[in-house]
């Protein structure tokens, strides 16, 4: 019998105390809309660790609708884990393995991708960073945590937080046009000549060179 892996309450609100500390020291939200981002990403993980350790609200609603006979043990909550095992033959536990070590080199590319940015901004001690990532594309530190979220939606996928995570990309997205206008018009045409030179969020191909411009703050 696979023993109940649920319920520890005490465990969800260390994970979320932990992750909004975390995020706090790298993203540093400063303006209204940076601190409604941030609001939205820690309902994001609120929401995940409450069903991967609380109650595991999706896989009641899927046994339901489903009729599927998932257990509550900790190794069907990898939803994506128990279709890879039953496409491929391997079972859950191969699933699983696949899923967990998956979702691992995501998570800590994006997390990398995070610091990588904030290191860079530090460094800049207020100039406006054009170097490291920002040399490659605007809003490192945007894209490393949509990285980190995908990797999640990988490992742990809900209804609720899949329904989320668009929203939450789409409000970064938005947030990220509203930090170029303001630094368009802090910067003019130095600021657009960076923007034509760099993406905004998917690199291109081959390496490029940044440089600091004088003082001023780096978008994230």
């Amino acid at each position: 019998m696979i023993e109940y892996a649920y319920g520890n309450w005490l465990f969800v609100a260390f994970v979320v105390a932990f992750t909004a500390t975390f995020l706090l020291s790298l993203l540093r939200p400063r303006t209204s809309s940076e601190w409604r981002n941030f609001g939205l990403t820690q309902a994001f993980f609120v929401a995940l660790f409450t069903e991967m350790f609380g109650f595991p609200l999706t896989i009641y609603i899927l046994s339901s609708v489903s009729g599927t006979a998932l257990s509550f043990g900790h190794s069907q909550g990898h939803l994506l884990g128990v279709v890879i095992g039953n496409v491929t033959g391997l079972g859950p536990g191969f699933g699983e393995a696949v899923v967990m070590a998956t979702s691992a080199v995501v998570i800590l590319l994006g997390t990398l991708l995070v610091a990588a940015g904030w290191r860079a901004i530090y460094r800049g001690n207020g100039a406006f960073v054009t170097d490291g990532p920002y040399a490659r594309i605007r809003h490192p530190q945007y894209l490393g945590l949509m990285i980190v979220v995908t990797g999640f939606l990988i490992q742990w996928p809900t209804l609720i937080t899949l329904v989320m995570a668009p929203l939450l990309f789409g409000a970064y997205v938005r947030l990220a046009a509203h930090e170029e206008t303001d630094l368009r018009l802090r910067y003019g045409h130095l600021y657009e000549e960076y923007a034509m030179k760099v993406p905004r969020f998917l690199p291109r191909l081959g390496r490029r060179r940044g440089a600091k411009l004088a003082s001023g703050g780096g978008a994230a």
